[in-house]
């Protein structure tokens, strides 16, 4: 244990006090999932997903409370047969004593969550929430004047070069909207918010190209690229609150990829 000692309760509040878990959708799967909240904490592990190969490198670098940004258990689940992914994942996680909390659409919406940090690390200026967005997740920002092939090209730079845009390439941008993740429903409301472009993680296909015939511009990033940079700024709350209690628990940040799992 560090100097101070620290429990799952304790993770769980530095998280809520940052994006409060009571603002969560209500169909979404957030909070603790697996452990008890009076579980003492010996490392966390933060990651976007949860999997079999996350849980393991969790294991050998010694933490047992894995933070992911995705939850798990949406299906409804009626056994804990090993014969299935994850199945397997959650008897092994419960043989292990490996505790699990997801923050994952109050991530989204929060103040310095997921949509702030991507506005962030676009180089938006004059960040704010789109006033008709309710729900809170999607952010209109400025850039100076750029084209979107341009515009393009630096948000590859940014995120990676997974980038699908659609539009007419010298299409003049000023304002910027943006919402990581499966973002799609929003994209009507954001042209009419008096966006030039809408970046997002993914949408349908055929939903970007009626937009590009209207000529407003959108943007797939890829769902994990939108998302894995905000997982690292949680990482970093998450170490800088264990510093502030006066604790030495590490604080890991998981670099696996999703679709590049070990054979199980």
């Amino acid at each position: 244990m560090g100097k101070a000692d620290l429990t799952n309760r304790d993770i769980y509040g530095f998280i809520d006090a940052l994006a409060p878990f009571d603002t969560c959708e209500g169909w979404d799967n957030s909070g603790l999932l697996a452990g008890t909240m009076d579980r003492a904490v010996r490392g966390v592990y933060c990651a976007l997903d949860m999997s079999m190969r996350v849980l393991e490198d969790a294991l050998e670098k010694g933490a047992n409370l894995i933070v992911t940004h995705h939850p798990i258990l949406f299906g409804g689940r009626k056994n804990l047969r090993e014969d299935d992914a994850e199945g397997q994942m959650l008897c092994r996680m419960v043989r292990e004593n490996v505790s699990l909390i997801s923050a994952h659409t109050n991530f989204d919406k929060a103040d310095g969550g997921v949509n702030d940090v991507l506005a962030s690390r676009l180089g938006l200026r004059n960040v704010s929430r789109i006033e008709t967005d309710e729900e809170g997740f999607v952010r209109i920002g400025e850039t100076d004047p750029v084209t979107l092939s341009v515009f393009t090209e630096k948000v590859k730079r940014i995120l990676g070069d997974a980038v699908r845009a659609y539009g007419d390439g010298g299409k003049l941008l000023r304002r910027v909207a943006v919402c990581g993740g499966a973002g799609g429903e929003f994209a009507k409301m954001c042209c009419e918010s008096g966006a030039d472009v809408y970046v997002t993680g993914e949408m349908r296909y055929h939903d970007s190209l009626d937009l590009a015939q209207c000529g407003f511009a959108t943007m797939q990033v890829g769902h994990d690229a939108s998302e894995k940079i905000a997982v690292e700024e949680m990482k970093k709350l998450i170490e800088t609150k264990v510093r502030d209690a006066g604790s030495d628990v590490p604080v890991f940040l998981s670099d696996t990829d999703i679709f590049s799992l070990r054979a199980i």
